[in-house]
This record gives C-alpha cells, structure tokens and sequence, in this order.
C-alpha cells in the first residue's frame, strides 16, 4: 500500500446506479484512497452544491460513472451531476470517466424517458470523453476494474498533492536529501534552459464542439450540375453527423484511405441541402484544406481513429452521428450566412458520345 493518499470524488446520477457507487467506493478503499461521496446528501438545490463544491476542490481525482440516466436539472436546464464535472474540470482536477458501453441495453427504469432527457446525455457524453480518456463498463466486475485501472495510471501520470503521515516526513536526513536534489535539478534547469526552450512545442487548446466555423462551398465543376458559391456557419459537432455520412473511404492492410476528391463533393453537397430546399445533386465541394481540417479535429477530439486502424469511426463516435441523425437537433445550427444554393444542370452532348 503506498504512503500517499489521495481524496477521489465518486460523482454519478443517484438512484439508478447505488449497487455501482458502492463497488467504486470499495474499489478507492481497497487502494488505500479516501472515497468522497454524497450517499445521504446528494446535490439537489443550489445551497447543497455549493457544499459540494468545496468537497470536490479538496479531491485529488474525479471519477465520473455514466449510465443510462442525465439526472435532475437545475433552472438553467443542466443536471447537478453535468455541473458536478463541469466544476472539476475547471479545477483542473483529473477526471476519470467510465462510460456504460450498452446504454441502448439498460432498463427502461434506468433510462431517461424523454427526448430531451436522451438527448441531453448523449451531448454530455460528448463533452465528457472530448479530449479525455475514457473506460467503458457493462457489470459491476467490468466497472471495478476499469476504475482500478485509471486510477493507477491516473496516478502514474497526472501527480497530485494527496495526504500523507505527519511522522513520515520528520526524518531531518531525508528533508536535507531532498533539498540538496532540489538544488541540482535547479541548476540541470538553468544550464538547459535554453535547449528546451528551443525545442518546446506547446501544443494549442482543441476548440470546443460548439464553437462556429466557416465552410466555403465551391461549385463542383466536374458533373453536369454545377453549383454555386456560398458561406455557411456550423458548430464542430453540428457538422459531424453529416461529415460521417458522406466520408467515402477504404480500408487496406495497414488501416484505411480516405477518398478526399469524393468525400469534398459529398459533404460539400450535403451540407448545401441542409440549408436549401432544392437538390444539390453532386453540384458542390469544399476545399481540400477545409476537410483535411476537420478530420484532424475529429482525430484529435477522439471522434476519428488515425489511420491506422481498421476503420475511420469509434463506436462511441458512430452512436453520437446515430442519435443526432435521428434527432436532428443540430442540423438548425448549420445556417446560410452568403452567398445562395443553386444548381445549374447542363444537358450533355449527344454528338460527344456517337463514336462516328
């Protein structure tokens, strides 16, 4: 058992998933950590969150147990639980998420019965493994261990402050020692300070999903229907579900090969029939650098796969593009903002084709 401690918040909906709070508590306990929990005083009016709150800025690590449910929300439409992690991620506070992997498959009694209830999950379930590790669970068995799991690694590699015995760190020979390593790493940090300043390279924040692009639509010159050129305004997410739709790719044996040329017709076209009544046809595209930009967002955000896996698409990825083709709720975000949708279809010509 290691002489750190370390406080772990467990934070999930409360009815629906007690047997599971438990294992996970069992689990923390088990490792030598303090479990944090609400069982007997979970967060249902403003008054209480803020108790909370301070409880979560004492925690060294968050972990986050999703289901089948969103849970109670407040006047402004957000569950306690969704603001529980909203707050620890804005702490700075490692946040271990395990996502139940067959939510399609949970009872009926512990699944949100409404749209909105279902629709609010799925877009929490988006901003909670965007940018992050995430474990999946669908038994008790399956939940323990990948707690076990993050928290080791979390451990690993996220250090935090944790508790430790007051007695332990009375050896006056030990505080010396650290001291004088102290010194030399301070001195190893001046000499190549210069060096890694050369050679750092500091990666920049990921957009968040709802943040607005622009996508310039060009007309496909290729086909005998030629489209216009206009602007639209879209959300990273609004325009994943369509993206998904009209990626045209091919796997190999090292992975899978995205056909760029076909794939900015596709989504070019798509995207102009979201905003327009009339058929696109194959009559526009996006420009090269446009796609090779959101793919790499996608990639980067865990949406995509590189490509060296088998296919473009994680699971949790294809479920997202499912859910918001059904409701599509985000297909109002994608608006027209220049430019107009028209088509101008050319007839071909007869005599090109007579091969006398």
């Amino acid at each position: 058992m290691h002489s750190k401690r370390y406080q772990v918040f467990i934070s999930s909906t409360f009815e629906d998933l007690q047997e599971e709070r438990r294992a996970v508590q069992d689990v923390v306990i088990s490792t030598g950590d303090f479990p944090v929990q609400m069982e007997s005083f979970p967060a249902a009016d403003e008054n209480q969150f803020e108790f909370i709150k301070t409880l979560i800025s004492q925690c060294d690590y968050y972990v986050l147990i999703i289901a089948g449910r969103y849970g109670a929300i407040d006047e402004e439409g957000i569950s306690y639980t969704h603001k529980e992690f909203r707050y620890a991620v804005s702490k700075e506070i490692p946040v271990l998420v395990m996502l139940h992997g067959a939510r399609d498959k949970i009872a009926l009694g512990k699944s949100e019965e409404t749209e909105i209830g279902k629709s609010k999950l799925v877009e929490f379930v988006a901003e909670a493994e965007f940018n992050r590790l995430r474990k999946t669970w669908t038994s008790i068995g399956d939940l323990k261990l990948a707690v076990r799991e993050a928290l080791d690694n979390a451990k690993a590699t996220k250090s935090r402050a944790g508790w430790v015995r007051g007695d332990s760190l009375a050896n006056v020979d030990a505080l010396s020692e650290i001291n004088k390593l102290r010194k030399q790493i301070a001195d190893y940090e001046e000499t190549l300070g210069e060096w890694r300043a050369e050679i750092a390279l500091p990666l920049p924040a990921l957009p968040k999903p709802d943040k607005k692009i622009f996508i310039d639509l060009l007309p496909n010159t290729a086909g005998w229907d030629t489209g216009s050129n206009a602007r639209l305004r879209a959300s990273w997410l609004s325009i994943f579900p369509i993206f998904q739709n009209s990626l045209v790719w091919n796997s190999h044996d090292e992975g899978y090969y995205i056909n760029e040329e076909l794939t900015s017709i596709r989504l070019g076209s798509n995207l102009a029939g979201i905003v327009s009544p009339i058929d696109p046809k194959q009559g526009f595209k996006v420009v090269e650098i446009f796609l090779k930009r959101i793919i790499s967002f996608y990639i980067e955000a865990g949406w995509m796969n590189t490509d060296d896996y088998e296919q473009p698409f994680t699971d949790i990825s294809k479920k997202l593009a499912r859910r918001y083709n059904v409701v599509g709720s985000t297909l109002s975000d994608i608006e027209l903002i220049s430019g107009n949708i028209t088509v101008n279809g050319q007839a071909p010509n007869i005599d090109d084709e007579v091969p006398f």
